[in-house]
């Protein structure tokens, strides 16, 4: 067993990347988290929430939130994208519909023959339109196969500054979920539950951006596989107590790695920023292979996406506001201010755009960021193109030339 043991951690040592030690209490936290969605099923309170959604609310209602784009991210990972999207396709929806939609649609058809089988049915689905508008359909069509109702929250888009208007709208849509929720689950609304709630969700979201602070640091202490996995409570378990010892833990093991010297991957030789959300299905083999080769990923714009808190005083205007305000729903303008901001405070020398055949809202103008950000920061770019749960799109030998022009010319 000894003997073991040792050689286990000799093949840990010759690896390309560190595993993080916080990895299991991720594991667990996420684990009980979908546990937990089928008691709140059982209990008559669970409902569907799209990434972006102020989830703040029905939490501090008592009404338990999973989400299907998180579903979909396993789908990837399960490496069964094809099979799960091939059973909305068989009712009729397109190839070209989003993965997330279709896997999402494909597991509540078939759940039998889905992961996990398929998110506990929902009593509500709970939309928002400020980084996607595929979702009022996608919801609309499980409303019909599920029979729960759904409630759309409208975000226009935003320019520059938000305008009063704009804020006194997005507030009355807040005020609307509100009515809905306590008349649907028959919960009443409690302002300060909803402040508790909203600080514990600033106190995750605090942690959260300084784990992602941390990676300015020479060696990065994490890369973006490491980040993409453990961004999942943050996204699903905002505003709850369970999710700060977790992040806690791993800040203090991000620290430990600095204090240290130890970086993310064993030789650091190449930064580059990675743009949209990651092919599920190869993340590690993507991610590591480049890792052998010294190349290694201190920022994304996905992971920093989720760094926007909420303010004291009037929580409700300050929900309107954060949620608005993605820069999702500001434009492309606003999107390539941010890489080049992170390329400049992260000490970076090149980026990948990974172009999502499913997520068009992310992905457009891709081509005209490429330029941009080269004209303004000096480091070159390169696009990739792919899907985040349909394998079927994703050419990797294709991939692979495109990083290694990238590469030859940082080198």
């Amino acid at each position: 067993m000894a003997h073991n043991s040792t050689v286990e951690a000799s093949q840990e040592d010759q690896k390309a990347y560190r595993k993080l030690h916080t990895r299991v209490q991720h594991r667990e936290i996420m684990t009980l988290h979908y546990f937990g969605a089928k008691t709140a099923q059982q209990e008559g309170r669970l409902a569907w929430v799209t990434s972006g959604f102020p989830v703040e609310i029905p939490v501090s209602m008592g009404v338990y939130p999973v989400y299907p784009e998180q579903y979909g991210a396993i789908v990837g990972s399960e490496k069964v994208g094809p099979k799960v999207c091939g059973f909305a396709e068989d009712l009729g929806f397109s190839q070209e519909l989003c993965s997330y939609a279709r896997c999402s649609i494909g597991s509540v058809q078939k759940p039998d023959q889905s992961p996990m089988f398929g998110l506990p049915t929902p009593q509500a689905l709970l939309t928002c339109n400020n980084i996607c508008g595929t979702v009022l359909r996608w919801y609309e069509a499980v409303s019909q196969m599920t029979g729960a109702p759904v409630y759309a929250l409208d975000t226009p888009p935003l320019e520059e500054t938000q305008p009063a208007h704009h804020l006194v709208y997005v507030r009355s849509g807040l005020e609307g979920l509100i009515a809905f929720l306590s008349q649907h689950f028959h919960r009443p609304f409690d302002e300060a539950a909803l402040e508790k709630t909203a600080y514990l969700s600033n106190d995750a979201i605090d942690l959260w951006v300084k784990i992602l602070n941390a990676c300015k640091n020479k060696p990065t202490p994490l890369n973006c596989a490491d980040r993409f996995i453990a961004m999942a409570p943050i996204v699903s378990m905002r505003g709850t107590q369970e999710i700060l010892q977790y992040y806690q833990a791993l800040l203090q093991e991000v620290e430990n790695r600095i204090k240290q010297g130890v970086g993310a991957i064993r030789e650091e030789r190449v930064r580059l920023l990675w743009d949209n959300i990651p092919p599920w299905y190869v993340i590690f083999r993507l991610f590591n292979g480049l890792a052998e080769r010294g190349v290694v990923f201190p920022a994304d714009t996905y992971t920093h996406a989720w760094s926007g808190g909420i303010e004291r005083g009037d929580v409700l205007e300050s929900i309107a506001r954060t949620y608005s305000n993605v820069y999702l729903n500001k434009g492309l303008s606003a999107k390539i201010d941010i890489m080049c901001r992170l390329i400049k405070e992260f000490s970076l020398e090149g980026f990948v755009l990974f172009s999502v055949r499913s997520c068009k809202r992310y992905s457009i103008g891709q081509m005209i960021a490429k330029e941009q950000i080269t004209e303004r920061t000096g480091v070159p770019g390169v696009i990739i193109e792919g899907d985040m749960v349909d394998s079927r799109l994703l050419n990797e030998a294709q991939i692979q030339t495109r990083i290694d022009a990238l590469l030859e010319m940082i080198l």
